[in-house]
């Protein structure tokens, strides 16, 4: 480590803080700068939203903590073999918001019960989380993300898997294969190259668009309409859509 600045602002009145989540109190900020390579990132802990930028030219890694409604600062990350480990378990009525800034290609992986996360440029993820979003953008590895309630986006890379019991699911550019199941919300995907495509929805709309070609489609609506085209079915292809709506519109476009 070799800087640290640490800003502690008290709240003005409750009120001036009562947006963050519920969290009533201080604030405190805390920005490090690690030498060390960092190769993944591990999240962990109860609330708290985290954002990892990445800069090519960047041969260090700069940690911003912002604790709310906390005292301790803590432990709150950990650095040891080039794994970065971000804590956000302050207590009762705290929260701790990560903002890294990183070399690109690093996995980021673990789990939050509660917080928004935003990925830019890194490698591998897998991350679980009980409630709240993530955005996945141009990322060089695998994404397999679940979350219980949240909305999930990813922007270009490869393979893609995403879950969500109730949230909108959109995944776009991407090379493929992809997986996308949610319960209750919408299903758009929009391929960068011909791939396998599973998209499951029980209530709510599948957008598929992919490039023309032939693919073995095995699409299924309950109650619903059912647009294909564009495309050929081709019963041996090794390109698989299985779509299935149970209630919502269908619809795969080719082009």
């Amino acid at each position: 480590m070799t800087r640290r600045v640490a800003l502690i602002l008290a709240a003005v009145s409750v009120g001036a803080l009562a947006g963050c989540d519920g969290v009533v109190g201080a604030r405190m900020t805390f920005d490090d700068v690690e030498k060390t390579k960092i190769t993944e990132i591990v999240l962990s802990g109860d609330a708290g939203n985290v954002t990892v930028e990445t800069d090519a030219s960047a041969t260090e890694t700069h940690i911003r903590r912002v604790i709310y409604g906390g005292t301790d600062p803590g432990g709150s990350y950990q650095l040891a073999g080039g794994v970065l480990t971000l804590d956000s378990e302050c207590g009762r009525d705290c929260r701790v918001d990560f903002v890294i800034t990183a070399p690109p290609g690093a996995a980021v992986k673990g789990e939050l019960r509660s917080g928004d996360v935003m990925l830019r440029g890194t490698g591998p993820v897998d991350l679980r989380l009980t409630s709240g979003g993530v955005m996945v953008e141009n990322g060089t590895g695998p994404v397999k993300v679940r979350t219980t309630s949240g909305d999930l986006n990813v922007i270009g890379g490869t393979e893609v898997s995403v879950e969500s019991h109730s949230g909108d699911l959109s995944v776009l550019d991407v090379a493929g294969p992809v997986t996308a199941r949610t319960t209750n919300g919408d299903i758009d995907l929009k391929l960068s190259a011909a791939a396998s495509v599973t998209a499951t929805v029980s209530s709510g709309d599948v957008n598929l668009m992919v490039p023309a070609g032939d693919y073995r489609v095995r699409a299924v609506t309950g109650s619903g309409e059912q647009e294909i085209f564009g495309i050929t079915d081709n019963p041996t292809s090794d390109k698989v859509l299985e779509l299935r709506a149970g209630s919502g519109d269908l619809r795969v476009s080719g082009g």
